[in-house]
């Protein structure tokens, strides 16, 4: 690898060029963050599923074509 610079060549190794090293660390935070978010979003959607039988909105709905039948 080289970057030109008022054309003199530097030439990089593979660490200098990735700066940084070989480690996983990084790897292994990212796949365990989208992991626990994966897993909160099922436990909060999942929850939320599971506790409500009627949200307010089928009432509201049938008031709304129940207003819009009579006004015909």
């Amino acid at each position: 690898m080289h970057t030109e610079d008022n054309g003199t060549e530097t030439h990089l190794d593979k660490v200098e060029a990735r700066a940084g090293s070989r480690n996983k660390v990084n790897r292994n935070a990212l796949v365990w963050g989208l992991l626990l978010v994966v897993v909160a979003l099922a436990v909060v959607l999942g929850g939320g599923f599971l506790s409500t039988n009627r949200s307010g909105a089928d009432q509201t709905s049938a008031n709304n074509v129940a207003m819009n039948e009579s006004a015909r």
